[in-house]
């Protein structure tokens, strides 16, 4: 009976360990077909954000527009590195869609060759600034590029090739670790019970 039962805590403690492997993977958000955002990127030394693609102008998108608290990211270089993460976990092929090879499949973009999503970091009096991150059908054409501005009022939705993407940093529930301390918890007791 207990060599039964110890197999099953093996294989539970293997299975919890291969869902926490699995778990930083970003998971895409397809609807009818279409790109809307993905949950779980994980971004290079900032954590781990959710996505999600809008049209609009600056203020209708980012509450406003009137503050740095609005975006995600105040700063070139964590815009730079969220780029990458968009460009390396989520404008990727996939079985739910081909996201890279066809950027029409994003939303806000009908472009079949190329769609740049846009990642407000600064703000002036009359301006926003947005990393643009081109998502091409040529894979050497994938790169985060120069930084652009607009209006906060200026609607992006007359471009058939712009999204705003808007990040929302996740706070870290580690399912996985309890899962594993509830399973060295239980070995434990069992353990204990048989020294008796």
């Amino acid at each position: 009976m207990s060599t039964l039962f110890f197999s099953f805590i093996r294989k539970f403690i293997l299975a919890t360990a291969l869902f926490s492997a699995s778990y930083s993977h970003a998971g895409l958000i397809v609807i009818s077909g279409e790109l809307v955002g993905a949950t779980g990127v994980v971004i290079s030394g900032l954590g781990t954000y959710d996505v999600f693609f809008e049209d609009g102008s600056c203020a209708s998108v980012f509450s406003g527009c009137d503050e740095l608290s609005d975006f995600g990211f105040t700063s070139v270089d964590q815009t730079i590195s969220a780029g990458q993460a968009l460009l390396e976990q989520v404008f990727v092929d996939s079985e739910l869609g081909l996201f890279d090879s066809i950027p029409s499949q994003i939303r806000g973009c009908e472009d079949d060759n190329k769609c740049i999503a846009l990642i407000p970091n600064k703000l002036t009096d009359s301006w926003v600034f947005s990393q643009n991150i081109i998502n091409s059908i040529n894979e050497s054409g994938d790169k985060v590029s120069f930084s652009s501005n607009l209006g906060f009022e200026q609607s992006i939705l007359g471009r058939s090739n712009s999204t705003f993407a808007v990040f929302t940093r996740v706070v870290a529930v580690s399912t996985p670790a309890s899962a594993l301390l509830f399973a060295f918890a239980l070995i434990a007791l069992i353990s204990f019970k048989r020294k008796k």
